[in-house]
């Protein structure tokens, strides 16, 4: 169980700010907008894998820019705030507890 308890504070420290809430909220943006255009000539599974997969890229190529035009560095994080539901991750962020 320690390592469990380990795990989920790094993972919640990570996930901590401003920065990762705008992340979040600008991938579920372009997951929804990429879903649902998917999902009205295609299949569920399509929108779904086709959403996911641009809403990666997105946040690869925003990570890129921070790297190589901002000269910072590339925040794996902020990819991974991009996947999780706005409402869970400010939830997340206020209690520290994921339910």
């Amino acid at each position: 169980m320690f390592g469990f308890t380990n795990l989920k504070n790094k993972i919640l420290e990570n996930l901590k700010g401003e920065d990762k809430l705008l992340h979040s909220k600008v991938g579920n943006v372009v997951f929804l907008t990429i879903f649902i255009l998917s999902y009205i000539k295609n299949s569920f599974l399509h929108a779904l894998i086709s959403a996911l997969i641009v809403v990666f890229l997105v946040g690869l190529l925003k990570e890129l820019y921070d790297r190589y035009i901002k000269h910072t560095f590339i925040d794996w994080w902020d990819i991974v705030a991009a996947f999780i539901p706005y409402p869970l991750l400010k939830k997340l962020q206020n209690t520290g507890k994921w339910l």
